[in-house]
């Protein structure tokens, strides 16, 4: 069993996670072992109406009526994740939280700190869903998963890609995945030349040697930048090598509630082209 303790995260407001996504999600956490607790939010909407506004354009009932379209697809999503993982065996639960729509984030981050791993699927505008992830993987000290929903996610993780720098970020993410290096039958760790000052030739080798002892037997490629963009990079080998998970670390900062993300962490937080597993 790779991780005891899964949380995910469904879409209720604006759009609903499509529920063909809702069983991708959950093979995904199968995938992953354990329990799994699938969450979504009931969102409250802050109105600041008047009198006025309410005879013009009944804000306040605009307003209702989408908190009830939100609790019936917070209904439908948790339903279908529980008849589909009682098909797989899983054991679960499903938690649906109350919110304001501004504060979801940070609430989910909340969350997430008390479960091993933290599961978001992405379909259609991603935006939100990113805004979600990053304050998870930022926010929570937690590793979080993403995967775009209707690509067919792997059922399970045989070949996982690494990709290091040397940094603390890269191997807070290494470490955040041996459960599922372990259970793996190719690992490949990837250093991208010129990219980072971290990243030297030769920088795998103790890495390798770290996984060796902990029974992990993986090899190790470097490719030089040249001027293309390590994200790029890491998801063209990801994507023809045909890598059922991507591992990487998650470079980036808060200030007033904004992200500002290193290039490689920003090219795969927003178009993930395989799974990917980011740490900070």
């Amino acid at each position: 069993m790779a991780y005891k303790d899964i949380l995910l995260h469904l879409d209720s407001y604006p759009d609903a996670t499509p529920m063909e996504v809702v069983d991708e999600a959950t093979w995904v956490c199968a995938a992953l072992g354990g329990a799994v607790t699938a969450t979504t939010f009931q969102t409250r909407l802050p109105v600041k109406s008047n009198v006025i506004a309410d005879r013009l354009i009944g804000l306040s009932q605009l307003a209702e009526e989408e908190e009830a379209r939100c609790q019936d697809n917070v209904d439908h999503l948790l339903a279908r994740f529980a008849e589909q993982a009682g098909k797989l065996g899983l054991a679960n639960e499903t938690r649906p939280i109350e919110e304001l729509y501004p504060l979801q984030s940070e609430r989910l981050a909340t969350v997430a700190r008390t479960r091993d791993i933290c599961v978001i699927p992405y379909v259609g505008v991603i935006a939100p869903q990113t805004a979600l992830a990053e304050a998870v993987v930022f926010s929570s000290g937690r590793p979080v998963l993403l995967f775009r929903g209707g690509t067919e996610p792997p059922r399970s993780f045989k070949r996982i890609l690494v990709a290091w720098d040397g940094g603390r970020a890269s191997i807070r993410a290494v470490t955040d995945a041996l459960p599922l290096l372990k259970q793996a039958q190719e690992v490949r760790i990837l250093t991208i030349l010129g990219d980072k000052p971290t990243a030297v030739g030769g920088q795998a080798d103790e890495l390798l040697r770290h996984l060796a002892a902990h029974g992990v037997q993986a090899e190790a490629e470097e490719y030089t930048a040249a001027g293309e963009g390590a994200g790029k990079i890491i998801e063209r080998v990801a994507d023809e090598r045909g890598f059922d998970l991507l591992v990487m670390g998650a470079y980036g900062h808060s200030r007033l509630r904004e992200f500002f993300l290193g290039g490689a962490t920003q090219h795969i937080l927003t178009a993930p082209i395989i799974p990917v597993l980011l740490s900070h």
